[in-house]
Parts: structure tokens; C-alpha cells; sequence
């Protein structure tokens, strides 16, 4: 075989595709191509062929590439084949070992790199030629001079060993080769073992003391154990340690090593391999690293998104509590109405008997505190009826100061703060004052043995630290806080609960900070609370600045806050009471025929329009709003567009009024006294100059 003849090479894959681009990397070698697409077709072309460089893939179907190099290598007329995996699956070290121990020469990546492809086999290939060039001179040598013939032997021999030794470690960059000589304890180091090392082959001498010495301190002994008992048992050993080359770099390396038994099966040499994975474990460090983050982040996107979840839940579940309790607040103030009626005109009946006054004061009491208790329900639920004005905190504040301190009594002593220039608010007063009465009362519960209240309040220029929820916009943050006993983690995240207290039976309805925290969102606010066990609490109540200076936006006669002063009585008239519930209705119609008016009781809007078409003379209507069918709001709508003199009365035991009602009605809040009935009807049909009453309005009559 000459320098320029072409050797034969054998392209083992089981995917056509990547036969065909092996044969296009591999073509301008000008070397012959053969292709086999399994392990059985490629032991027919060895078996037809002298094949010079095998390349097999590692993951085939029928047989992988390690059991195939197995095979071709058991033999012998394969045994100067070079054989080179080709592999996507990402190799470890010991795939690496096992590969070079069933004799393969290389591993090459894919994606594979053309040019080092078509160079490590152009490398195979020469040596191929080489090598049967210089079988061919040795047999022609052994025909010729017989009498060399065991000088040819010993060469053979060498030439043999200098094969295998190249087998074992092949100088692609990161990968060197090795001998130590147990019985010198020398060793011998190829170029690949230097370039790992950083050491000059020139100046250094390799020695099992010398590489120990270049290995890492914390690795030493450990590698040290392994090579010794490698010795004395005559065992193939891999070991993965660092080294410290003389530049100061450390480098991770990966050596695996079989032992040379002698003539008494003691091992004589050890011989080995040492690869360089330094780039490999920082990929895998980075990887690690990575991986590390994503889960940090998935972990707090988790925690992000449980929270979110656990916010929209507990949102969803006041709305439908607060749907509840205000439904449950409106049959109440029902059932407060048809009591106080019917005590207040009995109280009318009774003789002056002393027992029987108290008895029936008591009852009274009790009802009316009843609808104290409806009234922090409603809101709670924010269906209370808001009369918003802009109001001055500061003033409002020092204006209930004697109030509070009446109270809260001497043991709390009372403070204030509040920067110049505050923004006035818009907020029912009523409310606030009550809003801030209930905080201040929580806070003396909270200091036994007295301590200090302190109102504050400064100018937020948007929602930023507040509760959350809010709109954007600038907000006024009242605060008041304690130096009490503090709430732990558990109290405090139950605090805004409806019904929940940690008062003692009797002292507390569990619906103090439910009721603030409903004014405060009802009044396009919000509220947060900040407290810590043995340091107190503070409540802030975020209440957004007024936009401009106005009053009232409507006045109405206040069910709390009759207005007797400026009108006369009514004259008796005919007054129609609309209300699905009879008991209620019978007791707003005994009150008016007590007040000397003649009363007409109807069960539902539309049997009040049918009896104002049927001619009836009524001067004025009273009317429920939650009621099936047609509301009352509803039913005043028909009563402007079709009477539009007539007054109406709009009661309900709670506001829950569309956004977009454009009448301005009189309103009574239920339960309402007889007295509050009266300066009502006063006010729009009385005698006297009427003040204070919003027209019905103007509309065409049928």
C-alpha cells in the first residue's frame, strides 16, 4: 500500500441522515466511504474489507456501540482498526473508560465539528497506511533475512506496546498518558500529561512523589489510598482530584489506571489515564447554579401567587360575609321596627305605674341597642347610608376631645399630631366621630393600667405603603395608636374578622374594627393595622382628600337627628305605607293613625301604583326599598314620572342603592321612633315654612 492509496472507512449509524452527513464532512479526504446502518451489516463489510478507521455510533438500536467496539476488537484481524464513538448523548467520565478499554481511540461530540472530524481521521487513516506499509516491509524483512528474524520479534514487540500505550491516551488537548514503574517508582509522562500538569518535560521529572506533590493538598491522601491499594491488589482504580499546577491554576482532573502483572502476578506497572475536566465541572457548577436560582425564583413566584390567591380568597369571603350580614342587618332593623313601634305606643297605653315604665324603658334600651349593634353590622357590610361633607380632622378631632376623654377616663391621657396645612377629607363626620370613639375605647381595653392615645394624621401624596387596593391619589392617613398589650401574629391577622374578640364574654360583639374597617372602604378609603406584642397597636385609616370645598351633597332627615325647630305639625292626611312585611308596615301605620292621619297599606309597589290610578286621595308614600318585584327607589321613579307632586319617603334598613340614582328622596333608616316619622312628615307637608326637603321633580302625568 502506497502513501496516496486510499484505505477504506467504515460509517456505522443507524439514522441514514447522519450517514450521509458523515460522508459529506468526510469526502474531500478521498478516502472510500462504506456505510452500514446497523452492528449486522457493518460485520459483513469487515468481513469483505480491510477497514482502516471505524466510526460508530453510540446509541443504536439492535446493539450500542460499546458491545459492538467489543466485538470487533475480539477479532484479530480488526486489531489495527482505529475506532472512533460518535455520540449526542452527553458522555461521563467512566463512559470514556470504558469506551478506551473495549478499544476505541476517540469520542467526537455531536453537533459534530467538521474539520476536527475529517482531522482525527485523516490522522487514523495515515497511521493505517503507515502501519500496513510497515507490516508489509517487516514481512518482506522476515522473507529476506532470516536471520533477523528475532531482532524483527523484539521490534515487533515494542512497536506493539508503543500502540497500545497510544490506545490508552490519545493527545487531543485534554487528555495525557502515563507509566509508573512500581520498582523505581519512575514514571514516564506523554506531552498530553505535561500540558495538563503545566509542567516542562524539558526541566521536569515525573515521579509518583512529584505528580503528588502537584496534586491538591485536601485531595492527596485520598488519591495517595487509591494508587497504593491499586498496587498491592492488582486492581484497575479511577479517581477524580485536583491539582495545583506550578502557574498557580487549579485544574480538576480524571485519571483511571490498570495495572501490568509480572512473572509472580505482583503488579510490575501501573499505566493510566488522565483527563482534564475542569470546563466540564464549572458548566456543571454553573448549571448547578442556575438551577439553584430558577428554583429561588419559582419558589418565591409560588410563594407570590399563594399569597395573591390567599388575598382574592379572603376578599371574596368578606364580600360574601358582608353580603350576609348586611342582608341579615336589614331583617333585623325589621324586626327593631316592629318592636320600638309597638313599645313606644304602648308607653302611650301604660298607666303611670313606675314598674312598668322601667320594664319598658328597659325593652326600649334593649332594642335600640340592638340597632347600635345593626347599625356596626351595616357597616361592616358597607351598606350604612353615608352623608359625605368635607371635613376638617383637626377641627373634628379637638371637637370631640372632651368626649373621648369622658370615655377613656383619667388613666389614658390624650395627644395629638397633626401637621399645618392638612387637606380636608371627604367623609360623613358622624361616622368619623364614631369611627374614632370605637378605636380610642379598643385602645383604653388595650392599656389596663392606663398609658397614652395619640391621634396623628399627615398628607400621603399617593397610595404608596397603604393598604391594599387603594386608587391612585393623594389621601389623608389617620392614625391612632397605643402603647397597650400589642396582638401577636395569630390576633392580628383575625383582627378585622366580623365577630371576632378577644374580650371576654359580654365586653365586646367582635365588630369594633370590622365596622372601621367597612366606614373606610365604604368612604373610598382603606385601613391597616400595625401592632407588635408589649409595643402597641396603631390603626390608619387612609382617607382620600377632599377634591374640592363643597358641603353636603344632600341633606336628608337623619333618623338620629330630628329637626323639629322650624316647621309646624301636619295636618291629618291620607298616607299610604308600602311594605312587604306586614308586622312592619301594620307599625309604621300605627304610629301615623296615633299622629291622626288615615293610613292605606299596600304589600308591593305595584299594588301602590294601582291604588294611586284607582283615584284614591293620598298626599303622601312611604315606601320600603328591598322589595321583591319593584323596588322602592323603583317605585318613586313611576310615582315622579306619573304624580310628580307627590312626596315619597324612601325607608330602608339599609342603603343599598344603585350608583347611578339620580333622585334625591327623602330617607328614613330603620328602625326608626315615631318622633323621627313625625319631623319627617313636618318638614315636607307641615304648616310652616319647609327647609331642608329635596323635590321629587317634575315629569308628564298620564
Amino acid at each position: 500500500m502506497s502513501n496516496n492509496e486510499a484505505v477504506n472507512i467504515l460509517l456505522v449509524d443507524d439514522q441514514p441522515a447522519k450517514l450521509l452527513s458523515y460522508e459529506v464532512i468526510l469526502q474531500e479526504l478521498g478516502e472510500n466511504l462504506i456505510r452500514a446502518g446497523s452492528a449486522r451489516e457493518a460485520f459483513e463489510h469487515l468481513l469483505r474489507n480491510q477497514v482502516a478507521v471505524i466510526l460508530i455510533d453510540v446509541m443504536m438500536p439492535d446493539m450500542d456501540g460499546f458491545e459492538l467496539a467489543t466485538m470487533i476488537r475480539g477479532h484479530p484481524r480488526f486489531e489495527q482498526a482505529a475506532i472512533i464513538f460518535v455520540s449526542a448523548v452527553h458522555m461521563t467520565d467512566l463512559d470514556r473508560l470504558r469506551g478506551y478499554q473495549v478499544g476505541a481511540v476517540d469520542y467526537v461530540s455531536v453537533p459534530v465539528v467538521a474539520d476536527l472530524l475529517r482531522a482525527k481521521v485523516r490522522v487514523f487513516a495515515d497511521l493505517y497506511r503507515k502501519t500496513r506499509q510497515l507490516a508489509r516491509v517487516n514481512v518482506e524483512l522476515e522473507r529476506r533475512v532470516t536471520e533477523r528474524t528475532a531482532a524483527l520479534e523484539a521490534s515487533s514487540a515494542r512497536l506493539r506496546e508503543s500502540d497500545q500505550r497510544r490506545s490508552l491516551a490519545l493527545a487531543a488537548g485534554h487528555m495525557g498518558a502515563w507509566d509508573w514503574e512500581l520498582l523505581t517508582n519512575a514514571q514516564s509522562w506523554d506531552e498530553g500529561q505535561h500540558r495538563i500538569f503545566g509542567t516542562d518535560p524539558q526541566h521536569f521529572l515525573p515521579s509518583a512523589a512529584a505528580m503528588l506533590a502537584i496534586v491538591h493538598p485536601e485531595d492527596r491522601n485520598a488519591l495517595q489510598t487509591v494508587t497504593s491499594t491499586a498496587a498491592s491488589n492488582g486492581t484497575e482504580y479511577a479517581a477524580e482530584f485536583r491539582i495545583v499546577r506550578p502557574d498557580g491554576e487549579v485544574r480538576w482532573c480524571v485519571v483511571g489506571a490498570a495495572p501490568t502483572l509480572g512473572a509472580g502476578g505482583h503488579a510490575v506497572r501501573i499505566s493510566g489515564v488522565t483527563h482534564d475536566v475542569t470546563e466540564q465541572r464549572r458548566s456543571r457548577d454553573i448549571l448547578t447554579e442556575a438551577n439553584a436560582e430558577l428554583e429561588r425564583r419559582v419558589e418565591e413566584r409560588t410563594h407570590e401567587r399563594e399569597a395573591a390567591l390567599a388575598r382574592i380568597h379572603e376578599m371574596q369571603k368578606m364580600e360574601s360575609l358582608g353580603q350576609l350580614t348586611g342582608g341579615v342587618a336589614h331583617d333585623f332593623n325589621n324586626l327593631l321596627m316592629v318592636i320600638l313601634v309597638n313599645l313606644e305606643l304602648l308607653r302611650k297605653r301604660l298607666p303611670d305605674d313606675p314598674m312598668a315604665t322601667r320594664l319598658l324603658n328597659g325593652a326600649i334600651q334593649g332594642a335600640e341597642r340592638g340597632a347600635t349593634l345593626t347599625e356596626r353590622m351595616l357597616a361592616f357590610a358597607r351598606r350604612q347610608e353615608l352623608k359625605p361633607e368635607t371635613v376638617d380632622v383637626p377641627s373634628l378631632v379637638n371637637g370631640m376631645t372632651d368626649l373621648l376623654r369622658r370615655s377613656l377616663g383619667p388613666a389614658i391621657q390624650i395627644g395629638t399630631d397633626f401637621i399645618n396645612d392638612l387637606p380636608a377629607i371627604r367623609v360623613d363626620p358622624n361616622q368619623l366621630e364614631l369611627t374614632l370613639l370605637n378605636l380610642a375605647v379598643n385602645a383604653r381595653d388595650a392599656m389596663p393600667l392606663g398609658g397614652q392615645l395619640v391621634i396623628a394624621a399627615r398628607r400621603m401624596a399617593d397610595s404608596t405603603g397603604g393598604p391594599v387596593g387603594l386608587v391612585p391619589g393623594p389621601y389623608l392617613r389617620l392614625a391612632v395608636s397605643d402603647g397597650g398589650l400589642g396582638m401577636n401574629a395569630e390576633t392580628l391577622k383575625r383582627a378585622t374578622e366580623p365577630f371576632f374578640t378577644t374580650k371576654g364574654v359580654g365586653k365586646g360583639t367582635g365588630l369594633g374594627l370590622s365596622m372601621v374597617h367597612g366606614f373606610a372602604a365604604q368612604s373610598g378609603g382603606g385601613m391597616q393595622i400595625i401592632s407588635n406584642p408589649g409595643v402597641g397597636t396603631t390603626i390608619e385609616l387612609w382617607l382620600p382628600v377632599a377634591t374640592n370645598a363643597a358641603g353636603r351633597e344632600h341633606v336628608a332627615a337623619d333618623s338620629r337627628e330630628p329637626n323639629v325647630a322650624t316647621v309646624g305639625p301636619a295636618p291629618p292626611m291620607c298616607i299610604m305605607v308600602v311594605d312587604d312585611d306586614p308586622l312592619v308596615a301594620a307599625g309604621t301605620a300605627d304610629m301615623l293613625t296615633d299622629m291622626g292621619h288615615t293610613v292605606i297599606e299596600v304589600c308591593s309597589g305595584a299594588r301602590a301604583l294601582e291604588t294611586l290610578r284607582s283615584g284614591a286621595q293620598i298626599a303622601l308614600v312611604i315606601t320600603d326599598h328591598a322589595m321583591p318585584g319593584m323596588t322602592g327607589l323603583q317605585l318613586a321613579k313611576q310615582i315622579q314620572e306619573n304624580w310628580p307632586s307627590m312626596p315619597v319617603i324612601l325607608a330602608s334598613g339599609y342603603a343599598d342603592l344603585p350608583d347611578d340614582t339620580v333622585l334625591n328622596l327623602p330617607r328614613l333608616a330603620k328602625p326608626y321612633r315615631q318622633e323621627q316619622l313625625a319631623s319627617l312628615i313636618n318638614q315636607l307637608l307641615g304648616s310652616s315654612p319647609i327647609t331642608n326637603v329635596v323635590a321629587i321633580g317634575t315629569a308628564r302625568r298620564p
